[in-house]
C-alpha cells in the first residue's frame, strides 16, 4: 500500500519536459510508421510503382527537414509549433480514407457520365493518389522531426538523456504493434491516427511543460556540422550499420519466408525495446562508445551464425536475439542521444537531420532491393559473411571517435550511485537500532 501511495508523489517528481518529449516522440515515430505501413501494404501498388511511392516520400521528407532547419531561426518557440504541427496532423490522419473512397468509384463514375478515358484506370489513380499522400506524409514529417528533436535537445541533460531515450524506444516498440493490429483498413487506420494524433496534443495541452531557448545567435552551417570530427567518426558507422540491417531483412525473407519474418521481425522489435531502456540506463553511467562497441560485435556474430548456418531456424532464432540487443543499442544511442550530445549547448536540428538521413535512405534500400532479389541470385553464406566483415570494419572509426558523455557526468552519476548505496546501508543500521530497542 506504501508504494502504491508514493506513486503520485513520484510522478510528480518527473519532469514535465520529460513526459511531454516522451509522449511527443512517440506520437510522431509511431505516427508515420503507421502510416508508412499503410502506404506499403494498403494499396494494390508493387514493384517499379512502390519504388517511386516511397522514392517521393524518401525526396520531400529529405528536403522538408532541411527547410525546418531554416523554419528554427525564423520562430521564437519551438513548443507553439509543435502544437500547430501535432493540430495540422490530425486533419493529415483522415488521407487513408482516400484511398478507400467510392469517389473513385468507375463504376459510379460510368454510370453518371459515360465511359472514363483509358488513362484513367483504377489502378492509375489509385497510384496517383498514394504518391500525393506519400509526399504529403514525408513533407509533414520533415518539417516537424527536427524541431521535435530540438526541443528533446534543448530540454534533456546528456547525464540522463540516454535513459530518457531508451523509455522512448521501448514506448514506440510496444505501441506500435497495437496501433498496427487495430489499423487494418482506410477507415480504421483513420480513426486511430486522429486519435493518437489527438493523445499527444492533449499532453502538451495538459501539461504545459516549459519552452527552451532558440540560440538565434548560433546558426551553423551544415557544411560546419559535417566537418565536427566526432560527426563524421560517429556517422560512417551508423550509416555501414543501416545499410548492412536494412539489406539484410529482403535476403532473409527470401529464405525463411515472408510471414515467418515478419513474426521474427516483431519479437525482435519487443526486445529492442527492453534492452534499449537497460542499455539507455547503462549509457548513462557507462558512456555510449563501449556499449556501441557491444552492439556491433553482437550484430558480427549474428552474421557470421547467419553465415555458417544458412537457412537454419537456429541460426535465426540466435540472429534475432542478438540483432534486437543491437537495435536497442543503436536505436537509443545513434538516433536519439549522441546527435544531442555533440550538438551541446548548440541548436541541434541540423546535427539531427544529418544523424538521421542514414536511416531515411537505408530504408529506402530496403524497399529497392527486395523489388529485385531472388531465391536463386543468393549465396546466402556468402552474403552473411560478407555482411560481417563490412559490419567490423565499420566499426573501425569507434576508436577513433571521443566519448561524448562528459567525464564529469560520469562522475556524478557514480556519486550519486554512492550516495544511494551509503543511504540504504544508514537507513538499514537505523532500522537494526530500533529493532534492537524495540526488543529490549
Amino acid at each position: 500500500m506504501a508504494i502504491v501511495q508514493n506513486w503520485p508523489k513520484k510522478l510528480d517528481k518527473i519532469p514535465k519536459n520529460d513526459i511531454v518529449n516522451l509522449v511527443v516522440l512517440v506520437n510522431a515515430v509511431v505516427w508515420y510508421l503507421c502510416f508508412f505501413s499503410f502506404l506499403k501494404n494498403g494499396s494494390d501498388i508493387t514493384g517499379n510503382g512502390l519504388i517511386i511511392v516511397f522514392s517521393i516520400n524518401l525526396i520531400t521528407t529529405c528536403l522538408a527537414a532541411i527547410l525546418s532547419t531554416k523554419i528554427i531561426q525564423k520562430i521564437e518557440n519551438r513548443l507553439k509549433f509543435i502544437k500547430y504541427w501535432l493540430i495540422v496532423g490530425i486533419f493529415l490522419s483522415l488521407l487513408p480514407l482516400l484511398v478507400g473512397s467510392t469517389f473513385f468509384d468507375f463504376t459510379l463514375i460510368s454510370n453518371a457520365v459515360g465511359p472514363v478515358p483509358h488513362i484513367f484506370t483504377p489502378t492509375s489513380v489509385s497510384f496517383v493518389m498514394v504518391s500525393l499522400i506519400s509526399g504529403v506524409v514525408g513533407l509533414y514529417c520533415g518539417l516537424g522531426a527536427p524541431i521535435i528533436m530540438g526541443y528533446y535537445s534543448a530540454t534533456t541533460k546528456s547525464i540522463h538523456r540516454a535513459k530518457i531515450s531508451g523509455l522512448i524506444i521501448f514506448s514506440i516498440c510496444f505501441s506500435f504493434i497495437p496501433v498496427i493490429l487495430l489499423a487494418r483498413g482506410p477507415v480504421s487506420t483513420a480513426i486511430v491516427l486522429v486519435i493518437w494524433k489527438l493523445c499527444g496534443l492533449l499532453a502538451i495541452v495538459l501539461l504545459k511543460p516549459s519552452e527552451a531557448k532558440i540560440n538565434k545567435d548560433e546558426n551553423v552551417s551544415y557544411k560546419n556540422v559535417l566537418k565536427t570530427r566526432e560527426i563524421v567518426l560517429y556517422l560512417i558507422p551508423w550509416l555501414m550499420f543501416c545499410i548492412v540491417n536494412n539489406l539484410a531483412l529482403p535476403t532473409l525473407n527470401i529464405g525463411f519466408g515472408s510471414d515467418f519474418m515478419a513474426l521474427m521481425v516483431m519479437e525482435e522489435n519487443m526486445l529492442a525495446g527492453i534492452f534499449a531502456v537497460i542499455f539507455g540506463i547503462a549509457a548513462d553511467y557507462l558512456g555510449r562508445k563501449r556499449l556501441l562497441f557491444l552492439g556491433f560485435t553482437m550484430m558480427g556474430f549474428g552474421y557470421v551464425t547467419l553465415g555458417l548456418f544458412p537457412l537454419s531456424k537456429s541460426g535465426l532464432y540466435f540472429y534475432t536475439i542478438v540483432d534486437g540487443i543491437a537495435w536497442g543499442i543503436f536505436t537509443a544511442l545513434f538516433i536519439l542521444t549522441i546527435w544531442c550530445d555533440i550538438a551541446d549547448e548548440r541548436n541541434c536540428e541540423k546535427f539531427f537531420v544529418i544523424g538521421f538521413l542514414p536511416y531515411i535512405f537505408s530504408t529506402f534500400l530496403q524497399i529497392v532491393f527486395s523489388q529485385f532479389i531472388t531465391f536463386s541470385i543468393i549465396d546466402f553464406s556468402r552474403v552473411f559473411f560478407f555482411l560481417s566483415l563490412f559490419l567490423f570494419i565499420a566499426v573501425t572509426p569507434l576508436y577513433l571517435a571521443s566519448e561524448t558523455l562528459s567525464e564529469k557526468d560520469k562522475k556524478d552519476n557514480d556519486l550519486k550511485i554512492y550516495l544511494k548505496k551509503a543511504q540504504k546501508k544508514v537507513e538499514k543500521e537505523a532500522n537494526k537500532k530500533t529493532v534492537k530497542k524495540i526488543n529490549s
